[in-house]
């Protein structure tokens, strides 16, 4: 009885270092421009040159928020700088301009003084968004073939 009861707890820490060690690992995917990496509680992103004007949002379960902005280095997200956090799903939504310009199907409309209200075109942007999931605060790697099952 003994041997069945110390066989069974092996059986539970092994299954628990193994959730803790994927926790870990870095998950890498690329999407407009951005390359995403999730260690431990963090979220972080590598990014093409000539990427600017960084917002990174995140949401998560029971009304969890956090926004993060940055004008020239891919930001980095701490998920407990926001809060407490819950274990659920959470999605994210990584923004910044390109330096491609807008083309404007109209040139812009000149005030009153006869200049343009524009001084300089805007810029192209890009985005890249996803999910994960979190398990006693540490951001876990979710399988995106079992998603699409």
């Amino acid at each position: 009885m003994n041997t069945l009861k110390l066989l069974a707890a092996s059986v539970l820490a092994a299954g628990l270092i193994t959730v803790s060690a994927v926790a870990q690992q870095p998950r890498l995917s690329t999407q407009g421009g951005f390359t995403e990496q999730f260690i431990g509680s963090r979220l972080s992103f590598t990014t093409d040159p000539g990427l600017s004007n960084y917002t990174l949002t995140v949401t998560g379960p029971d009304g969890y928020h956090g926004q993060i902005e940055s004008a020239r280095v891919a930001p980095t997200f701490r998920l407990a700088d926001f809060g407490s956090v819950p274990d659920g799903l959470y999605s994210y939504e990584m923004t910044a301009a390109t330096t491609e310009q807008q083309v404007l199907a109209t040139p812009p409309v000149s005030g009153a003084d006869g200049r343009s209200g524009r001084t300089r075109p805007a810029l192209v942007g890009t985005s890249m968004s996803g999910s994960f999931r979190v398990v006693n605060g540490q951001i876990l790697q979710m399988d995106p073939a079992a998603s699409e099952r």
